[in-house]
């Protein structure tokens, strides 16, 4: 039986129960079956994982899936790439710059209407990264993670590979070295609701990312934020109305935590709760909940500090 003779309506179902790797391969036999495959795609969500041997991954995969073909080499858009096949991932092995470009792009050609989540690590160009992140603006695909690893770029490529990152969706995590002068300014608000920061990070605005709902910041050794900064930011944050519900600060020096302890009681009333909590209120009538423990700060508005603690009574 030739499958590509049913009703689309049909093979969008037949489809939807393929896994991502037969999917793959039949897209691979014609330019008939991969039109086909395009139309009757579905909403899915694509990995893109630049690691070493880069991958891409749909939905997840698991801990002990396995291998359900060995390396093999296949044509796609006139390249010879050697690719191991999983139930949910293909792994591209030796592959140069230019084919994990042509390989991404297929993949997003192929299985339309996607949602995204991106990881580029040390082995990343970046070159590599800022093509692939101006493919993906250019098809408008939406964005829920990005995952940013790479170290020792020039400020102009971070610059633009950031700017593109302000539609991502759900979280956004940077743990990279960056050129200490390095000050990024985003052209537009994020939208993610999680924000994470690690390794350098005097580059980060605070007050550019109230959007986000959650930010975490190691601050590390080499902070340059002064106390003028923390008490601008914590006022304009609440003064505002701002997205922004928990702000958590971590791995400083003990000076700089001081900094930040002192901020925070210029923004109100300090009522002490416990040892290590403690409120902020302030005039307007906004309420502020702040632990400190050692070397990590964690700053709730009065909304989700009640989430947190009905969270926990729950589980109890």
């Amino acid at each position: 039986m030739d499958l590509l003779r049913l009703p689309l309506l049909v093979l969008t179902d037949v489809f939807k129960y393929m896994d991502f790797r037969v999917k793959f391969l039949i897209s691979l036999m014609s330019k008939r079956a991969r039109k086909t495959l395009k139309l009757t795609s579905t909403p899915s969500h694509l990995l893109f994982d630049f690691s070493t041997i880069p991958y891409i991954e749909a939905g997840y995969q698991g801990m002990f899936a396995k291998v359900t073909d060995e390396e093999s080499n296949y044509l796609i858009e006139g390249e010879l790439m050697r690719l191991r096949l999983f139930p949910k991932r293909v792994y591209l092995h030796d592959g140069t710059p230019k084919k994990q470009l042509l390989f991404a792009s297929y993949l997003l050609d192929t299985f339309t209407k996607p949602t995204i989540s991106i990881r580029f690590w040390d082995s990343t160009q970046p070159a590599l990264a800022l093509e692939f992140m101006k493919m993906i603006n250019q098809r408008q695909v939406s964005i829920k993670a990005f995952s940013y690893h790479i170290i020792g770029t020039s400020s102009e490529v971070i610059t633009e590979i950031l700017d593109k990152c302000t539609e991502v969706t759900d979280s956004i995590f940077i743990s990279a070295v960056f050129p200490n002068d390095f000050v990024y300014t985003p052209p537009r608000p994020f939208k993610a609701k999680e924000l994470r920061v690690g390794k350098t990070t005097n580059w980060l605005n605070l007050e550019k990312f109230l959007n986000c709902c959650r930010i975490t910041v190691e601050l590390g050794g080499n902070s340059n934020r002064t106390a003028q900064i923390y008490n601008s930011f914590f006022t304009k944050w609440m003064d505002s109305d701002a997205p922004l519900q928990k702000l958590q600060l971590s791995n400083f020096e003990e000076s700089e935590g001081r900094l930040i302890m002192d901020a925070l009681s210029n923004q109100g009333t300090k009522r002490t709760i416990n040892e290590h909590w403690f409120e902020i209120k302030r005039k307007n009538g906004s309420e502020f909940f702040i632990y400190e423990y050692h070397r990590d700060i964690k700053i709730f508005t009065k909304q989700a500090y009640l989430e947190r603690s009905n969270k926990i009574y729950q589980h109890e």
